[in-house]
């Protein structure tokens, strides 16, 4: 697979075909292209070739997701940035990666005096003549920034030939082949990785990609879009169809050829009644850190033939490429059946964390394969292999929870807490919601007081899906026979409360 000469060649193949459809507008692969042409002449008038990394808004138009590709041509990374995520979070990211610049379609969106700020929204040139340069594959491709358990926001750097190499594997067996037909779906924001095994595929085939507002009520626009144009391809975050469940009886999607899942637990309940509802499509469950370039495992699943462990379903084998170990806490690799944290290697996993040595040193090691000494990365997902290779997920190792498909660090949640609660104990916690969701609960040891300069404290430094949705209070918190805090019991005690 070579990434950027195959997308050159699907935009040009497919000139007339539709590219995106966003908020009911449709713009053909030509008028993307020429979006991509004009913000690559902006590119190289305004910026200089040094500047390698550059922050990217990440608004829900053309000219952002042209702005995407103009970079990948320009061999610059984009780290995206998240409009409605707090300013301050924002100059963090920036400015641990030393981006100067900003493109941006919406000027309303995000404008300070630090950057340099470039509209791309209405770019006037009359010619597009360009130089082209070639393309470095080693060259990073995104930054994308992720929870961090010291309060700070943790950079993962991904390579074009990671992505290059993302793409190869997802296509390498033959069982998911798009074509210039399909009508896909573009649920995630720019800023989840996700998105890339949305688009990328679909504008390689030349196929349509229906883009989700945000802000919008998810599940409910990704019903309009699957009834009013007939979707083929939908990739979804588990949570989006516990949130469909009340509209089953209304969903009879005939049209629909692939269903992937992935970003959270697949419950086999559920999925057994989603089935019904897209009886000609085929059910994958993708599984995969942000550290190995989005997708590292799938599953084929149907109701005649799939794994599941305690109601989850199995997240299948590694796709091609990667080699995995299950180790247990002495990094000691153990037997086949046996529990134990997995680990990826293989040419999606990234070199590294961006400018963390300790946090490199702990998440990764090396490890003779087949006569090569090849980088593994722990997940931190605790695994068992069945007899047949397939990995079944039991639960995370550490204090990192996916909420609506975004990885979260507990413990960035509670180091932002204690800014402000400072005289008692307290703790973060997953929860199921009513409609079998994860949601952040915050529970405080003591009396019960008012929490709204918490509330505002934490608004104004996390994004949205990280602030708790739920507060508690109780008399004293349970431990366990060590005197450490017994979070299961906790669970159980908010439960009842």
């Amino acid at each position: 697979m070579n990434l950027i000469p195959n997308l050159k060649k699907s935009f040009e193949k497919h000139a007339s075909k539709n590219a995106l459809c966003i908020n009911d507008v449709f713009y053909t692969y030509k008028a993307f292209s020429e979006q991509i042409l004009k913000i690559r002449k902006l590119i190289q008038t305004e910026i200089s070739s040094k500047e390698k990394f550059i922050g990217l808004i990440t608004n829900d138009d053309i000219q952002t997701y042209a702005s995407i590709f103009a970079l990948w041509f320009e061999n610059k990374a984009y780290i995206p940035i998240n409009p409605s995520a707090p300013m301050q979070r924002n100059k963090e990211v920036l400015n641990s990666t030393g981006a100067s610049y900003i493109l941006n379609s919406n000027i309303d969106a995000f404008n300070d005096e630090a950057f340099s700020v470039l509209p791309t929204h209405n770019i006037g040139y009359n010619s597009y003549k360009i130089k082209e340069g070639e393309i470095n594959q080693n060259g990073i491709a995104y930054i994308l920034f992720t929870s961090g358990s010291t309060g700070k926001p943790k950079g993962i750097p991904i390579t074009l030939k990671n992505v290059d190499s993302l793409i190869y594997a997802l296509t390498y067996d033959g069982e998911y082949i798009l074509n210039d037909s399909d009508r896909c779906l573009q649920m995630y924001d720019l800023t989840f990785d996700a998105s890339l095994t949305a688009f990328l595929p679909a504008f390689l085939s030349g196929a349509c990609s229906y883009t989700v507002p945000p802000g919008s009520m998810k599940y409910f626009h990704i019903f309009k879009l699957l009834q009013k144009y007939e979707l083929t391809v939908l990739k979804m975050v588990p949570s989006i169809i516990h949130y469909l469940r009340p509209y089953f009886s209304e969903i009879y999607a005939t049209s629909v050829r692939y269903c992937i899942f992935g970003g959270g637990k697949l419950y086999e309940d559920i999925v057994k009644e989603w089935l019904k509802c897209i009886p000609n499509s085929k059910l994958y469950n993708h599984y995969g850190p942000t550290e190995c370039t989005v997708c590292s495992t799938y599953h084929t699943y149907s109701n005649t033939l799939g794994k599941s462990h305690n109601g989850v379903i199995s997240i299948g084998k590694p796709l091609k490429g990667f080699n995995h170990l299950i180790i247990d806490d002495k990094n000691n690799i153990i037997e086949s059946g046996d529990e134990g944290e997995l680990c990826l290697s293989g040419p999606q996993v990234t070199l590294g964390y961006w400018k963390n040595d300790t946090l490199n040193s702990a998440s990764f090691f090396t490890k003779e394969v087949n006569g090569i000494l090849e980088q593994f990365y722990k997940t931190g997902d605790i695994c068992y292999e069945d007899s047949e290779g397939y990995l079944m997920y039991i639960e995370r190792k550490d204090f990192q929870v996916k909420i609506r498909g975004f990885r979260v660090e507990l413990g960035e949640i509670e180091f932002h807490s204690k800014k402000v609660i400072t005289k008692n104990n307290l703790s973060i916690i997953d929860i199921n919601n009513s409609n079998g969701n994860n949601e952040i609960a915050l529970v405080i040891e003591g009396k019960a007081f008012d929490i709204k300069e918490l509330q505002n404290h934490l608004q104004s430094v996390l994004p949205n899906y990280m602030v708790p949705t739920k507060y508690f209070f109780l008399d004293n918190f349970p431990h366990n026979t060590n005197g450490k805090l017994d979070r299961k019991a906790l669970r159980n005690l908010i439960k009842t409360d």
